[in-house]
């Protein structure tokens, strides 16, 4: 049909071009004016840029037959005649239809954005001229990208729709059909290895019980390429240099709907590595050089760790400046010996030294923010290791939700590069009420006014009322994170707030009125280790109830019920963590102390050491973690234990799940929990995204084992009473605020014990 139209086609120019030679064959004349007839979209102005007459030329009958052929060319008509009248040189026309719309029904499979690109680029898109050849080429398109995901049984129907003014629509229904599915894989020629160890290699697979769990049955051109990589990859890691994959054939049912598919393969032989040399030029030791190369004399040959060593080479030589530093392998196989003689070939460049570092996306923060967390400067040598923690220590920030690091060689230079930072902010300001439920706390009421980047200087403060079943607070909190230049911070916070302990069931009965303030310093040691020191001062008085127990009326009747406190607080952490919300890699050790100062009222301290490690298991974020809190404390001078109202308590969502909260622990008089001046408490957890989520970064499932109890104090911890639970949690990080829920199993409770299955804390704006 295609070969019919391209016939028509080019007979109607030949004959067009024979009338327009034969018109002018006995005479030419000089054009004084070009008369342009039949245009209706297209303006005049376009006919004559294409048309090679001009006024004052003198035509002949080759340039008329050129001046026709010219026209047609551009493809925007499907008729040209010329003709003339005196003087005059006259171009009648007839345009081609323009493209109104494309209209796509029935895509479920392809996105309309991937269909669009493939169409536009066979020039089929609203305002494009039509051509009706091109309609044969979108069976071939559409078939192609179908047809690469496995979707054999797809058809289409094309139509035209007529429009005024020279215009027609164009309609696409896609019948998609079925997903071919593999029916069977059959590998040929493989000795050495059993075809179910290759076979589980594969991405591609034949279904199983749990099919509808996993795409590996649906087939894909693309996906078949990719394990046909992932074999070859396979036997010349283990030495098979010479393998080769001699043919694949697929094959397909006659309903389009069964794949079946065999790979003939030749292994080869195992080949060994006879030497190792280096050659080239080498701005570290040739010794620092081979103790990155992973493959040794005498080992099996593996294009894995010779690429790695590759690899490992140039990143010891970039560390010293050499940004573009090249490591290429070059194999010399003896296939008589079967051998293969290695040489590593560095060519390291000349030293780059950045030349800027510029900042993009970044509408709301200011340039210096960014620039004090760098550990890689301008002018300095180029080290791809303070790049990333630079991106590292700009990513942690709170306002900041992700940055990624180009590297851009500055043009007629070898030796200069600049650095080019996309940061994506993070809404950092929000005045909002709040409401909400938690499981522990009841009905939660929020007030409150925050700013994590306060006119784009990174500082903080917030403003806040909150108001619970147990807790009314007040409080005011500013945090300059560069109080000087190297780096020390300063926060203070002030506070009034109001505690009712009988609003939670499990807990001793008490009421307590307190205001304060405080202030600290945080002053940096190294690049992942900070000291930070303060003091503050605290006024709490407590009032008993009806049911208040036995311990704390007579803590009252010692110490009387009010008391005005002076503390000091220091602490010691050391963060490698990648990121301080969701991390999937590092550790965090903090230790921690806060005593009152001789002379207050009651004298007392607390020691505490938390410990959080995080290691991705797989490049699918899965990611281990483990966590630790030991907590403890004492009085001194006359007091010989911590305060009633500053013991520990354990148990809940944040502590011990599927127990109550603050429900463990040693008992009052009245069998209530009483706190003590120790608590030991830990988490395994493995963390993985939900297979649903697009946005990993704000959302995540673990499932978990929490272990520990509270006791009187240190001497009484007795690893046997340690309470445990096992169960899955869920975190989201919401547009409308966190959620946060548990299901859990306790699974040693002793009688007493209140144990909550499901738990959960909820915010949500309105």
């Amino acid at each position: 049909m295609g070969k019919g139209r391209e016939w028509i086609t080019t007979t109607i120019i030949c004959f067009s071009l024979l009338l327009g030679t034969c018109a002018y064959a006995q005479t030419e004349f000089t054009v004084g004016e070009i008369d342009i007839r039949g245009t209706d979209r297209i303006s005049v102005g376009t006919v004559l840029n294409y048309l090679p007459v001009r006024v004052g030329d003198t035509v002949t009958p080759r340039d008329v037959s050129a001046a026709i052929r010219a026209l047609y060319e551009t493809g925007l008509f499907h008729d040209v005649t010329v003709g003339r009248r005196g003087d005059s040189f006259i171009v009648t026309v007839k345009e081609r239809p323009a493209i109104a719309a494309v209209e796509v029904e029935g895509n479920t499979l392809l996105e309309d954005e991937q269909l669009d690109d493939s169409l536009s680029q066979l020039g089929i898109e609203r305002g494009r001229v039509f051509n009706a050849s091109v309609l044969e080429k979108i069976q071939q398109e559409l078939q192609r990208l179908y047809f690469s995901q496995g979707y054999y049984a797809m058809t289409l129907k094309t139509s035209l729709e007529e429009l005024e003014r020279n215009r027609v629509a164009i309609n696409i229904e896609i019948f998609e059909g079925e997903n071919a599915r593999i029916r069977h894989i059959k590998i040929i020629g493989n000795n050495q290895f059993p075809d179910d160890e290759l076979l589980d290699l594969l991405e591609s697979g034949v279904a199983g019980m749990f099919q509808f769990l996993s795409s590996a049955h649906e087939y894909s051109r693309a996906k078949l390429s990719g394990d046909l990589e992932t074999l070859r990859s396979f036997y010349q890691d283990r030495g098979f240099v010479r393998f080769e994959i001699v043919s694949t054939q697929v094959s397909i049912s006659a309903d389009k709907r069964d794949i079946y598919i065999t790979i003939n393969i030749d292994e080869g032989e195992v080949y060994s590595v006879e030497n190792i040399r280096l050659s080239g030029q080498y701005p570290v030791s040739e010794e620092e050089l081979r103790e990155r190369i992973l493959i040794k004399q005498g080992d099996i040959f593996s294009r894995k760790r010779m690429s790695e060593s590759a690899s490992n080479m140039a990143s010891v030589i970039e560390e010293q400046g050499y940004a573009f530093a090249n490591v290429n392998v070059v194999p010399k196989i003896d296939d008589e010996k079967r051998l293969v003689h290695l040489t590593f070939v560095v060519e390291p460049g000349k030293r780059a030294y950045v030349r800027r570092i510029e900042f993009l996306g970044n509408s709301k923060t200011r340039d210096i923010v960014f620039r004090r967390e760098l550990r890689q400067f301008e002018g300095g040598w180029y080290s791809p290791k303070r790049v990333s923690r630079s991106r590292v220590r700009i990513q942690r920030l709170r306002f900041i939700e992700s940055v990624s690091v180009d590297t851009v060689r500055v043009p007629g230079t070898e030796d200069q590069i600049d650095l080019q930072f996309t940061i994506k902010e993070r809404p950092a300001g929000s005045l909002s009420l709040g409401l909400g439920f938690s499981s522990s706390q009841g009905l939660l009421f929020n007030i409150g006014v925050s700013q994590e980047n306060l006119f784009g200087t990174g500082n903080r403060i917030a403003l806040s009322l909150d108001n619970s079943a147990t807790r009314r607070q007040l409080s005011f909190s500013h945090t300059n994170p560069y109080f000087t230049e190297n780096g020390v911070s300063r926060s203070f916070n002030v506070f009034a707030r109001e505690t009712d302990a009988t609003e939670i069931s499990t807990t001793s009965d008490y009421l307590t009125d307190s205001y304060g303030g405080s202030m600290s310093f945080g002053i940096p040691l190294s690049e992942f280790t900070t000291v930070r020191l303060g003091g503050g001062f605290e006024n709490t008085q407590v009032f008993e109830t009806e049911s208040t127990p036995l311990h704390i009326e007579e803590f009252i009747d010692k110490y009387g019920d009010i008391y005005d406190l002076l503390n000091i607080t220091s602490s010691v952490v050391r963060d490698t963590r990648n990121r301080t919300t969701f991390p999937e890699r590092g550790n965090k050790h903090l230790v921690s102390l806060e005593a009152t100062l001789p002379g207050s009222d009651l004298e007392y301290y607390k020691l505490g050491y938390d410990y959080e490690f995080f290691y991705p298991l797989n490049a699918r974020r899965l990611v281990f973690s483990f966590r630790t809190d030991l907590d403890g404390g004492n009085g001194y001078g006359d007091l010989d234990e911590l305060p009633f109202f500053e013991k520990y308590f354990t148990g809940g969502i944040r502590s011990l799940r599927g127990y109550a909260a603050f429900s463990l622990g040693p008992r009052d008089s009245n069998g209530n929990t009483k706190g003590g001046d120790f608590r030991s408490i830990f988490t395994t957890e493995v963390i993985f995204p939900p297979p649903w989520a697009e946005d990993v970064a704000s959302t995540r499932f673990s499932l978990f084992i929490d272990m520990g109890n509270v006791y009187e104090d240190v001497g009484s911890f007795d690893k046997d009473e340690l309470r445990a639970s096992a169960g899955v949690s869920f975190n989201w990080f919401s547009p409308i605020g966190p959620l946060t829920f548990s299901l859990a199993e306790a699974l040693n409770d002793q009688p007493g014990d209140e144990t909550e299955s499901f738990q959960f804390a909820i915010g949500t704006l309105f």
